[in-house]
């Protein structure tokens, strides 16, 4: 179903000041059909399977997502359809080893398309799942996903997200998780192509000592626009969250993250962090950020910072006494920033392919 994409997305939980122009992006794309993707498993026990949007159960649909409401409700009309890619991790049956699935999609110039995506980890599960998004560097169009997760109780998912796209597309990703007692959801996102990205990450804290945790890189280039919207919503007792964002930007670029940790009454004694610090290469960088905290229970430890600066002079002239010149530094920074996140990815193929991307597209 070919549908026209016209909303507000990452809506901020507590608005700011209007003239800030923090509280909300807006997302204007078409979609034209479901996007292909090839999916590889480690093993015969996982279940991947593409289901009619109508059979997706009512706790799924419940789950809001990252990019917000009126995203989901505009996406449910593309998916309804198509068909839902359903990931089912089974019930642990004693064995110790973590199962793994990729999942890559590849974008074709001058299209424009996107995925629904499920992920149930049964109760005691333990899974890896990894998305990676690719197509060549003068690639026009867009590539999208939305990405559901239920984590049954004392299930681990560890979710992996990787924007490899050209320099001309436009790249939007949602995910929701929904948390359950002493579950676990971990998220790592590398978000490196695409012209426009917008990238929303909700997760629902709901059961007893439930975690979420993540990790995000970014590069953000010249002319590029990248948006970010974070949010964890603690509901359950003694739930942990923590997001760690580390990014570039150069050359007169646009960024704005938004990172909210919401203490819900009665998630006592709950704890949630979050920070992000940024890498400003060119004076003509507009970054915004706005990590915030909202408390209604007092019996909580919320933790939330930003960092932003730019190459220290005494460092640059180090480098540079050493033959090394302020691009090259810049270089290094870009690599260093976003090798520190591959290390949560648990795929060595991925990182390779992440190294070639870093040294094709800011190696120059």
């Amino acid at each position: 179903m070919s549908i026209k994409l016209d909303v507000d997305v990452n809506q901020f939980p507590s608005l700011t000041w209007n003239f800030l122009k923090i509280n909300r992006a807006h997302l204007d794309s078409s979609l034209e059909s479901d996007a292909g993707f090839t999916a590889v498993v480690s093993n015969d026990e996982l279940s991947l399977s593409e289901i009619p949007f109508k059979s997706v159960s009512s706790e799924v649909k419940a789950v809001e997502t990252g990019l917000g409401s009126s995203f989901d409700e505009s996406f449910d009309k593309f998916a309804s359809d198509g068909k839902t890619v359903l990931v089912e991790i089974p019930e642990s049956r004693g064995c110790s080893s973590c199962q793994k699935i990729k999942i890559e999609m590849v974008h074709h110039d001058g299209e424009s398309k996107a995925k629904d995506y499920v992920i149930h980890a049964r109760e005691g599960s333990d899974a890896v799942v990894i998305f990676t998004f690719k197509g060549a560097e003068l690639n026009e169009g867009v590539l999208g996903a939305r990405i559901r997760v239920i984590a049954d109780e004392n299930s681990k998912v560890r979710l992996s997200a990787v924007n490899l796209l050209g320099k001309k597309a436009l790249h939007f990703l949602s995910i929701g998780s929904l948390v359950k007692d002493n579950a676990c959801v971990d998220v790592t996102e590398l978000e490196l192509g695409g012209a426009k990205v917008y990238s929303g990450n909700r997760q629902s804290l709901s059961g007893y000592k439930s975690v979420c945790s993540g990790h995000t890189g970014y590069v953000v280039e010249q002319g590029c626009e990248a948006d970010f919207n974070y949010v964890a919503r603690h509901t359950g007792r003694e739930s942990v969250s923590m997001m760690a964002v580390d990014g570039v930007c150069r050359n007169s670029c646009r960024k704005t993250w938004r990172g909210t940790i919401d203490f819900v009454k009665g998630c006592i004694d709950a704890k949630g962090d979050e920070q992000e610090n940024v890498l400003l290469l060119s004076p003509d960088v507009v970054n915004k950020t706005l990590p915030v905290i909202l408390c209604d229970e007092e019996a909580v430890e919320g933790r939330h910072g930003a960092s932003i600066g730019r190459l220290d002079k005494d460092i640059l002239f180090y480098l540079q006494s050493r033959g090394v010149d302020e691009k090259e530094a810049g270089r290094l920074m870009v690599s260093a920033k976003i090798r520190s996140v591959c290390r949560y990815i648990p795929d060595e193929e991925v990182n390779a392919g992440v190294n070639a991307f870093l040294e094709r597209e800011f190696g120059k």
